[in-house]
């Protein structure tokens, strides 16, 4: 039996106190308490870029509840239709304006702890929640189609002309018909007897390929018109036993991120890994970069967050590290990089920040109460995160 670690989390689902807020529903103020700890009453330094937040929604109904949930959905942004989805952990699907407007929310009837999937061409939703059900919802809101599939589903599905990509935390990737939600083909890996580290990678589909990670550390080129393997690498080769057979995580738990023709990943105990995209051939590996939750491209680097030294900028020609940012109060989420080169990320136990890609200085931080372990998203100048606890916050990207 699989048991799962959630050693990047530092709050339990159950364990968050409820702090005070301000009210649901309104344009962000001094109440909410966003903006830097130091200046109540800011929420970007003058000048410096970063963020400001244009409106919060409180999502989850925290004034009934003892305890806040930890909240790991991310937003997803319809820049055509301007809008913006997010789910929470009581199994619901909003849809805001960017002006802060609701216009709808969709009960899935499962936690939704995954980015919901959006069409950009038809504005259709797919949405996978914790039950292993994946949802097409249309534009207005309502339900096109439901599949049940096998195991938990926390990661964003990936959609093509005439298909949805979805992998479980079972290792399962599935392909669905986009009108009907029928099975196309699967592609199963066997089970892994070990303790696990929570979450599992996305998807990343590229030039005829869907590249995926696995929790038995391997890394694998897919066909993604049938489910052929092009090619797997095992990076738990790389894992050396330790005294007495201590057990070691083996996940592979980043989503893949692919660039001039490199495929980047990172093993959670035997470190960052770059993978010739055509054939799997490991062309480097730093073992260096331990505990690895997350990655993203910044034009020839990579920024990379752990929660052992927080959040890094590798500089993949020279592979030195340009400026790191220590955890402050938890463990850093995965880190997003906007299109106008800010490095934004949360804490889960402390406050959603913006870094200075050229340099890392802090340029903007807000505070969602009890900290956020859900990634944040960016789509042109919008942003937006959901802190633990159920507020979401929607940020004018400076």
């Amino acid at each position: 039996m699989r048991i799962r670690f959630a050693a990047a989390l530092a709050v339990a689902s159950s364990l968050l106190v409820i702090p005070g807020c301000g009210a649901a529903g309104t344009p962000a103020t001094n109440a909410d308490n966003f903006g830097w700890v130091e200046q109540d009453d800011a929420y970007a330094r003058p000048g410096e870029g970063g963020f400001n937040v244009r409106w919060s929604k409180q999502l989850t109904d925290r004034w009934e509840a003892r305890y806040l949930p930890v909240e790991l959905s991310s937003a997803e942004f319809d820049r055509k239709r301007e809008r913006v989805y997010i789910g929470t952990s009581e199994g619901n699907l909003f849809a805001f304006a960017l002006n802060g407007r609701r216009l709808f929310f969709y009960d899935a009837g499962a936690q939704i702890e995954s980015k919901p999937g959006v069409d950009a061409r038809t504005g259709e939703v797919y949405l996978p929640t914790v039950d292993g059900h994946v949802h097409a919802v249309t534009v207005e809101g309502e339900l096109k189609w439901k599949t049940k599939l096998i195991g938990t589903i926390r990661t964003q599905p990936v959609i093509a002309a005439d298909a949805v990509y979805v992998v479980g935390e079972n290792d399962h990737i599935t392909a669905l018909a986009r009108d009907d939600g029928r099975i196309l083909w699967t592609y199963d890996k066997e089970p892994v007897e070990e303790i696990t580290i929570a979450g599992h990678a996305g998807l990343l589909l590229e030039d005829g390929r869907l590249y995926a990670g696995f929790t038995d550390g391997a890394v694998a080129a897919i066909n993604p018109s049938d489910g052929r393997l092009f090619w797997e690498v095992e990076t738990s080769v790389d894992i050396e036993l330790r005294p007495g057979n201590v057990p070691q995580f083996l996940d592979v738990d980043t989503t893949p991120v692919l660039l001039r023709g490199m495929l980047y990943v990172a093993s959670f105990t035997a470190g960052l890994y770059a993978l010739n995209a055509g054939s799997g051939t490991v062309e480097w590996r730093d073992p260096a970069f331990e505990g690895v939750t997350g990655i993203a491209a910044a034009g020839r680097m990579l920024v990379i967050s752990s929660a052992r030294r927080g959040v890094s900028l590798l500089d993949l020609r020279t592979r030195e590290v340009q400026w790191e940012k220590a955890p402050e109060r938890g463990a850093p989420t995965p880190p997003i990089v906007t299109e106008k080169g800010t490095v934004i990320y949360g804490e889960t136990q402390g406050s959603l920040l913006a870094l200075s890609l050229s340099d890392g200085r802090e340029i903007a931080r807000a505070e969602g109460g009890a900290g956020f372990s859900a990634t944040a998203s960016a789509s042109g100048s919008f942003g937006g995160a959901i802190s633990n606890g159920g507020r979401f916050l929607c940020l004018r990207l400076n």
